[in-house]
């Protein structure tokens, strides 16, 4: 287990990349950010960057919950990081990989956010409409969905000054809430029922 010294550290480290990879994707110079990029999703894995993007979204997960704890910190800078990396892929007209990466950054956030009343703040709720308006019209794991759906039902629990304060409204988590269901489908009926 790291200290919390360590981890403050790492913490701070994996912050200036993401902001010197944000800079270097705005001053155009992509490869540069993807490497920084990179690096500080092995920085905060301890794994090599092209095995962790190789692992399922469970394996990670699982890789970062100790004592079934899942460590929400380290998950939402892996998701800012899967985010930016798709902001670059996107302008590098990569757009499978970046699917990928925005996909996978919505799966963590939503993690992040249901797995701790603490983080559902206007910022993150910000973040997801973000991400899932970019990808609404994919064809999204159905491990995400459910996670979008629990998350929209959530939202639904709080008054609307909340909802206002993440940008949206209580019709449109009603709609959107409504859509996913639609993409589900039917509850499944377990067998012997």
């Amino acid at each position: 287990m790291f200290t919390q010294d360590y981890l403050m550290r790492m913490i701070n480290q994996v912050l200036a990349a993401l902001m010197t990879a944000l800079g270097l994707r705005k001053a155009g110079k992509y490869s540069e950010a993807m490497q920084a990029i990179e690096q500080a999703v092995e920085q905060l894995t301890t794994l090599p960057a092209n095995l962790i993007d190789q692992m399922d979204d469970a394996a990670i997960l699982s890789m970062l919950t100790f004592q079934g704890q899942l460590d929400t910190g380290r998950l939402a800078l892996l998701a800012d990081l899967y985010q930016e990396k798709g902001e670059i892929q996107s302008q590098m007209d990569q757009f499978a990989p970046s699917f990928f990466s925005f996909s996978r950054a919505l799966r963590f956030l939503l993690e992040v956010v249901l797995s701790d009343d603490n983080t559902l703040t206007p910022e993150n709720i910000g973040k997801i409409e973000s991400l899932f308006a970019r990808l609404k019209d994919r064809d999204l794991p159905g491990d995400t969905l459910l996670a979008l759906s629990d998350h929209y039902q959530r939202l639904l629990e709080k008054d609307d000054r909340f909802l206002a304060s993440g940008n949206t409204s209580r019709q449109q988590a009603n709609q959107t809430l409504a859509h996913l269901q639609d993409r589900l489908g039917p509850p499944q009926t377990p067998i012997g029922d």
